[in-house]
């Protein structure tokens, strides 16, 4: 739009400054009847003026191609704006065609999308389905785990108790093996029962030991088992055989295992006894028993352990002997074990006693007697007796006096 104004305010003002010149040129010719050519004036001016129109035509043209590059290019490049056109509708009708094919591929393509999003979608729900079913196989999967886990357990617990009845039948195999064997020689004593020697009488006290406090299983089962050797090893003197690694003596396995349970992790020292369970005559197998008791601090050196008063002059053996029953009873209550044969707690000097009843039977009146122990004494015994013998005083011989 500017650009066609502008050729137009240009050609309109070449124009008229041209066919001013062209007019005063034109004026100045016919007044001085000029002749060009030879021509005659009127045929002059004729030209002048056909001249003057070409020079206007030429001067605007001449401008414009100079200040004009459209001006320049419609005059000198319209062939080659042709052929480039031409070109360019080529061009245009080639990228129309691609366009078009564009489009139908852009068409299919999009056709191609929508399969494709359907496609999509029908995996996803497909996805989504199978996220659910692997959930669901995931939780089965877990239940199952748990479920074999607690098998797994409840299988390693059978199997732990079908070893320990595997384990506790082997014993009680070797145990009724042994029983068995004990018995065929029992049954073989019964027949020398009465013609054999009696080495040890029925809950004679064999051997005796104290054992210190909290042993673990193992040492508390070595324990054990030095014990009942050391009591082997006694028989085995008692009747004279040598020891070569022979077992006499049989204690019943369940009565082991009891006693062992007692020394496991005890507090105090322990006393243990081996005690014949019955008759053991030579030539056959002593059976014995196993007694555990606590070892305790009973009584400490002089400490009485009972005191009463008796009558002196002839009763005095039979009431040193019921005293010593007292004594005995007591000294069990207090927590003394008593000899498993005679039931006894302690031991006096023999002269000590004959000296006391000699003494008593001298003494008329009251007499008060105290038993009291001799050296500090513990639960395992023996109680060491030493006596105490004061003659009471008379308060009736004391009355008479004070009256005379």
């Amino acid at each position: 739009m500017l650009v066609g104004v502008k050729i137009l305010i240009i050609i309109a003002l070449m124009g008229g400054l041209i066919a001013y010149m062209g007019d005063k040129l034109g004026t100045k010719i016919g007044k001085r009847r000029m002749s060009l050519f030879g021509l005659r004036p009127k045929h002059t001016s004729i030209i002048v003026t056909i001249v003057t129109g070409l020079l206007v035509a030429a001067a605007t043209v001449g401008v414009l191609t100079f200040t004009s590059q459209s001006v320049r290019t419609a005059l000198f490049g319209m062939d080659q704006l042709r052929a480039d056109m031409k070109q360019l509708n080529n061009e245009v009708a080639a990228k129309t065609q691609e366009l078009i094919r564009g489009q139908a591929l852009l068409e299919q393509n999009k056709q191609e999308l929508e399969e494709r999003m359907a496609e999509i979608e029908q995996i996803r729900r497909e996805v989504e389905a199978t996220k659910t079913e692997l959930a669901s196989a995931q939780a089965a999967k877990d239940a199952t785990e748990a479920d074999l886990a607690s098998l797994q357990a409840s299988y390693a617990e059978v199997s732990q108790k079908v070893a320990e009845l595997e384990a506790t039948r082997a014993k009680m195999e070797a145990h009724i093996k042994n029983l068995q064997n004990t018995q065929e020689q029992l049954q073989n004593g019964i027949i020398h029962l009465r013609e054999g020697t009696i080495l040890f009488q029925v809950d004679q006290l064999l051997a005796q030991a104290v054992v210190r406090p909290g042993l673990s299983e193992e040492d508390s089962n070595n324990a054990i088992k030095h014990i009942i050797d050391d009591t082997n090893k006694l028989v085995l003197r008692r009747l004279g055989i040598e020891d070569n690694g022979q077992s006499v003596v049989y204690v019943d396995r369940q009565n082991v295992e009891v006693a062992t349970q007692k020394l496991i992790n005890s507090k105090t020292p322990m006393v243990v006894q081996v005690v014949a369970a019955g008759n053991i005559i030579s030539g056959e197998p002593a059976v014995a028993v196993i007694q555990v008791y606590p070892q305790q601090f009973i009584y400490k050196n002089g400490e009485v352990i009972h005191s009463t008063v008796i009558d002196g002059g002839t009763n005095a053996q039979s009431s040193m002997l019921q005293f010593l029953k007292q004594v005995n009873e007591r000294a069990k209550a207090k927590g003394i074990i008593p000899d498993s044969l005679s039931g006894d707690i302690g031991t006096i000097p023999g002269d000590d006693l004959f000296t006391a009843i000699k003494r008593i039977s001298t003494m008329r009146g009251k007499v008060h007697m105290e038993a009291y122990s001799d050296g500090d004494t513990y639960s395992s015994g023996p109680v060491h007796l030493k006596l105490r013998i004061t003659q009471m005083p008379d308060f009736n011989d004391k009355a008479k006096i004070q009256t005379n």
